[in-house]
């Protein structure tokens, strides 16, 4: 995945690869396990969960290694924290979102008979690491946003 080309700059380069790790790596884990969820709505181990966290690591470390080794570190300045408030900031209000999405999903599953699947613990459990993902996600696309049409 050559980023250089295309006219990013370093920090853009480090959040197109963390967001690529993030959406394959959890991607992959997600479709397995809502897939699954119906026919197995066990908790997933411990070990799967840390085997993922791994991937993950490993394929961060890699890519930042790469993306570091083309192109010389910038010092951050005030705009990169700017950036990373606003970010964090909309990280916050998508994990909100999804908290209550799924706080009036189980209350609307206590009275209609809907995807009964989803009020399982595991379900839960999944939809909840969906969020936390999906506000990181969040994180990186409103970061890579302002990098690109600034403020």
């Amino acid at each position: 995945m050559d980023l250089s080309n295309r006219d990013f700059s370093y920090r853009e380069q480090g959040l197109i690869a963390s967001l690529f790790v993030t959406l394959i790596v959890f991607g992959g884990y997600f479709y397995s396990a809502f897939t699954k969820l119906a026919l197995n709505p066990a908790m997933p181990s411990i070990a799967e969960l840390i085997f993922v966290v791994i991937l993950v690591i490993v394929f961060e470390s890699i890519m930042q290694i790469f993306i570091r080794l083309k192109n010389t570190s910038q010092s951050e300045d005030e705009r990169d924290r700017l950036i990373e408030k606003i970010s964090y900031k909309y990280g916050y209000w998508v994990l909100s979102a999804c908290t209550w999405f799924l706080l009036v999903q189980l209350l609307l599953d206590a009275t209609f008979d809907h995807l009964t699947v989803f009020s399982t613990p595991s379900g839960i459990f999944h939809l909840l690491l969906l969020f936390f993902v999906l506000a990181e996600v969040a994180h990186f696309v409103v970061q890579l946003y302002y990098y690109r049409r600034g403020f």
